[in-house]
């Protein structure tokens, strides 16, 4: 006697989904190269390092306290992790969109596949990176761990929410992952990456503190370092900004559900 066949729930369909679609993304970005995942890795150990010797020539071995190396890591972690899920997210459905002739592919699975793995592929290049610096010699202990897991956690909710806005906008305009690369330049400078916000004379500080990731960066580092202590550091501002970019990158996904299978 045939046994009869078990209908799926429509989480369950979502989960075997996303765990497919994972396999294939996986395949696709590092399958090719046995470097990809070194890669990412090496490109923020080696943005820093850069920096570090340039600081280190002009005769800057810390800044505030802190060693100059692990000053800039923890800057530029959440600065790119930011950007690495943003671009990653916004061309996440426009990507997948051959597979949503199959009913069971939805255009948010891509988007909830590729955010998994950016949360996932920074979590590991946190703690790669943190374990490297702690074995040469530098102290990598957090000063306040659940504020530092809670800071990076609202940012991997702002960048997805910010990702979802742009998968919206790229249906009507193609260029939006190249407008988005050439933001993150003069950002960069403006998020306190490399210099801590009390090195810049106070009366500029209003328009600085409208950049979110600027407070991303000063929580951080108030909550690594003992020695450093934010003055504009918001978690009410970043919490909203999060708030306000899911709730425009819903709506957006739900007005263009239909377009976004159709294109």
């Amino acid at each position: 006697m045939v046994a009869p066949v078990q209908s799926r729930s429509s989480l369950q369909v979502m989960r075997d989904t996303v765990s497919a679609l994972m396999i294939r993304e996986l395949k696709t970005r590092f399958g090719s190269s046995r470097l990809g995942y070194f890669w990412a890795v090496a490109e923020p150990a080696l943005q820093a390092s850069i920096i570090a010797v340039l600081f280190t020539i002009i005769g800057r071995t810390s800044l505030s306290g802190v060693p100059v190396a692990l000053f800039l890591i923890v800057g530029i972690l959440p600065f790119r992790g930011f950007f690495k899920i943003a671009v990653q997210l916004s061309a996440a459905i426009k990507s997948n969109k051959a597979l949503f002739c199959y009913r069971q592919v939805l255009p948010i699975d891509p988007f909830i596949t590729r955010l998994l793995i950016e949360t996932a592929t920074y979590v590991i290049v946190y703690i790669v990176l943190f374990l490297i610096m702690g074995w040469v010699g530098f102290s990598v202990v957090p000063e306040k761990p659940l504020e530092l897991a809670m800071v990076n956690l609202i940012m991997f909710a702002m960048a997805s929410g910010y990702g979802l806005v742009l998968c919206s906008s790229a249906l009507y305009y193609e260029d939006t992952t190249k407008i988005v690369s050439l933001i993150t330049q003069p950002l960069f400078f403006l998020s306190g990456v490399f210099f801590a916000i009390t090195m810049v004379p106070a009366q500029y500080w209003h328009y600085l503190t409208w950049n979110p990731l600027l407070h991303i960066t000063e929580i951080s580092r108030d909550a690594m370092f003992s020695s450093y202590e934010t003055p504009v550091g918001d978690w009410g501002y970043i919490i909203t900004i999060t708030i306000c970019l899911w709730g425009l990158g819903l709506s957006l996904y739900w007005v263009n559900r239909q377009r976004f299978i159709a294109t």
